[in-house]
């Protein structure tokens, strides 16, 4: 994008250069009659062409004429070509015996014979690739019928991707159900065929695709992507000559730039991409004859000129490197060189200025703070090249979505400013910020590494959000915070209680020194009881804050300004030596305590566990630690060696609140967890959603083939108790059980007491 400070900027240099220009002619030395020498010379040269210049008019004129005719000949000619050979490949790709022998009972033998031996005796063309509806190549035969899928298909696959995309999504819209459940395809061929130039190993192609469909039909067939016979014939020599058959022409050739002395007509791929063209000598060459007729004085008029134009082209030049070099400074200091977007200096002052004007105007305008969230983990986990191709990369998608008036600056690493003009209302607004978005949360390709992308945003509107940027910047930031606080990866639109509640932010993060000091915080406890038998089997230990003036704050309030404030390793540390310190007493119960990321990444934290284990003589496989699953996009050797010692200690792990974050079967594979905690947003639509109960008795089948342990969290309900254990959850956590009370408050943890509760807990 190159937005209007931007094109302001270009102009001011461009002025500033042309006046430098226009005054090196008034210090030259003045010629004939005061005439500049430059302008004696153009008047010579004015005088000698004008005097066959006349003649040459018409002749070059018809030339012309006859050039173009030629030159939608050949165009015409070849679009033709081109549909031939669709239409060649129809007779193969569209037949119920095609359909059958690759999509219902895949024949390979049937396919080589069909597309390897038959097509290549019928029309020549230089490979055949048959790929699957997974992209996977199912066939590929070069016209001598000998195997090249490793050094052709995915060069094939990758310059027709978009196309093999369009034509799988344009089939299965066209598929439809009838009433009994048969499917049948309700397109037209048009739609799931196409051609394209594609440029393979530095050689142009002709790529035909087509998928693999019933016709005339009448046969059974399967709902989803289909099949694509791909062909591809290499614009050459040889392939050209079949053209010439079509055409007055007496030579044809392909090349990447049009020779001297030929005429062409552009060879491009479906995106408009020039890859080359086809020339030809054209047939009328007159002008060449006349031309040549008058060497003498065309060598007179160039030994004549030479001289002159050869001081004229050194002033000239060397003004323009001044101005060029003049200009690229300035664009320096005002743009970042990593995404080409107007520095932060340079944003506010031109911001500024339109503000002004729009308020002259009594119109709005529109502040967006961005953050690209995971550009941290990606340099931490990547490296930082990766890092700068994704700043790259995101920076290109805004210039996509934005208008080309809108502002942008890269203000920080990470972080991006915005200001545009287009949106009259917030409707438009949440719109607008919706699809850059939509854009923005696309994962990013970088040499075959797919990287989940994470942005958010703040939103402001002027004036009444700010009257000045400052204010604006400041609104728009306090949304971004907002944001990042509730739910990361979104936007908010500012809004006049975010302060409210940036200043009681501020004020628990003061107090949480006090916490800390004072020994303010205390631990509940729930329990954790087996599914069948109601066995208490475990107590999570649980956080709260008894504040002098707040009464008992929960954790959801706390927690996050604690994480941001980087308290969570010392609290957390607090936390497990305190629970250790209760459970000690219990004589067989475990204790469940949640660790953060941070504690898991910091050096020596496998020591400490070892250590306190020690001090308080309990059990290591009586201690679970809960791991949430945001510890995966974050992944390091020292949190794979730290969760090494951690099960070597004995020590049980449990992925906590699975579902909800980022998690993989690579990861569950590679640590090993004990049990897996189902998140209680699952658990309290059971009986109510039949899609939350589908996917409970997947992620319990999940943890039982990887070998984990199950734990359903916030069962409140009979319902809920009866559906997990009838699913095969194995244990159960929630209020139908009992709330979580302080230590002092818990029964005796002993079997008898157990029953009781859970008898008098389920009715």
């Amino acid at each position: 994008m190159r937005d209007l400070s931007g094109k302001t900027d270009k102009f001011d240099l461009v002025h500033s250069a042309a006046e430098t220009v226009s005054d090196e002619p008034r210090r030259m030395t003045a010629g004939v009659f005061g005439i500049s020498s430059s302008l004696v010379i153009i008047l010579m040269f004015c005088a000698v062409i004008f005097s066959f210049g006349a003649v040459l008019f018409k002749v070059l004129v018809a030339e012309r004429e006859a050039a173009m005719r030629e030159t939608k000949s050949v165009a015409r000619v070849f679009q033709n070509h081109k549909q031939l050979l669709l239409r060649e490949m129809e007779r193969y790709a569209a037949s119920n015996a095609a359909y059958q022998n690759i999509d219902t009972n895949l024949s390979p033998d049937w396919i080589e014979a069909r597309f390897g031996v038959d097509m290549a005796l019928d029309f020549a063309h230089d490979y055949t690739v048959l790929f699957g509806p997974d992209s996977k190549v199912l066939f590929s035969s070069n016209f001598h019928g000998k195997e090249r899928a490793e050094d052709f298909s995915k060069s094939v696959q990758t310059g027709i991707t978009g196309t093999l995309d369009s034509i799988r999504g344009n089939y299965v819209k066209a598929l439809v159900r009838s009433e009994p459940g048969e499917v049948r395809f309700t397109g037209t061929l048009a739609d799931i065929s196409a051609i394209d130039i594609v440029e393979i190993n530095d050689h142009p192609f002709i790529v035909a695709a087509f998928a693999i469909v019933p016709d005339p039909g009448g046969i059974e067939m399967s709902f989803g992507p289909p099949n694509v016979l791909v062909n591809a014939f290499e614009i050459d020599a040889a392939h050209l000559s079949n053209l010439l058959s079509s055409l007055a022409l007496d030579n044809l050739k392909f090349a990447s730039e049009i020779p001297d002395g030929m005429i062409g007509t552009p060879v491009q791929n479906g995106s408009g991409t020039v890859l080359g063209y086809l020339a030809w000598y054209p047939m009328s060459q007159s002008s060449g004859i006349i031309l040549s007729s008058i060497p003498i004085l065309l060598l007179s008029l160039g030994v004549i000129l030479t001289v002159a134009l050869i001081a004229l082209r050194q002033n000239a030049n060397a003004r323009a490197r001044l101005a060029a070099r003049e200009q690229e400074a300035r664009y320096a200091a005002n743009h970042d060189s990593l995404t080409g977007f107007v520095t932060r200096g340079y944003f506010h002052a031109t911001a500024t200025k339109r503000l002004a004007l729009r308020k002259d105007q009594q119109r709005g305008a529109w502040i967006i703070y961005l953050d690209v969230d995971n550009l941290k983990q990606v340099n931490d986990i990547y490296g930082h090249t990766v890092g700068d191709s994704l700043v790259v990369a995101q920076a290109e998608r805004i210039r996509s979505v934005l208008g080309p008036f809108d502002l942008v600056a890269r203000s920080g690493g990470d972080e991006f400013l915005i200001l545009t003009e287009r949106w009259e209302t917030p409707e438009q607004a949440v719109e607008e910020a919706g699809k850059l978005f939509e854009k923005l949360r696309q994962p990013f390709d970088y040499e075959g590494k797919r990287i989940e992308t994470s942005v958010s945003a703040g939103i402001a509107r002027f004036p009444d959000h700010g009257q000045t940027l400052t204010g604006l910047v400041r609104a728009a930031d306090i949304a971004l915070q907002r944001c990042k606080m509730e739910q990361k990866s979104s936007f908010r639109i500012y809004d006049e209680r975010m302060d409210d509640l940036l200043r009681e932010r501020r004020e628990i993060r003061v107090d949480l020194d006090s916490a800390l000091r004072e020994e303010q915080f205390d631990l509940f406890y729930q329990p954790i009881v087996d599914a069948r038998s109601g066995e208490l089997a475990f107590y999570e230990a649980l956080i709260r804050w008894r504040h002098p003036s707040r009464g008992l704050v929960p954790p959801v309030m706390f927690l996050p300004v604690a994480q941001d404030a980087g308290l969570m390793p010392v609290i957390g540390a607090w936390v497990l030596e305190r629970a250790l310190h209760d459970a000690c007493s219990w004589m067989q119960t475990g204790v469940s305590v949640n660790v953060c990321t941070s504690q898991i990444q910091a050096a020596g934290f496998a020591d400490k566990v070892e250590a306190l284990l020690q001090k308080y003589d309990f059990p290591p496989e009586r201690l679970v630690l809960e791991i949430t699953e945001d510890l995966m996009l974050e992944e390091s050797a020292q949190t794979r060696n730290t969760i090494l010692k951690l099960r070597d200690l004995g020590v049980g792990l449990a992925i906590d609140d699975f579902g909800t974050g980022f998690s993989s079967l690579n990861y569950l594979h590679k640590y090993r967890f004990d049990k897996m905690k189902i998140d209680r947003s699952f658990v309290s639509r059971i009986g109510e959603d039949e899609e939350a109960d589908m996917v409970i008795r997947s992620m319990l089948s999940l943890a039982r083939v990887m070998g984990m342990q199950s734990v359903g969290e916030g069962v409140e309900t009979e319902a809920q108790r009866d559906f997990l254990v009838e699913a095969g959850c194995e244990f159960l956590q929630g209020y139908l059980f009992d709330r979580p009370l302080p230590f002092n408050e818990l029964m005796p943890p002993d079997p008898l007491s157990q029953m009781e509760g859970i008898r008098r807990a389920g009715g």
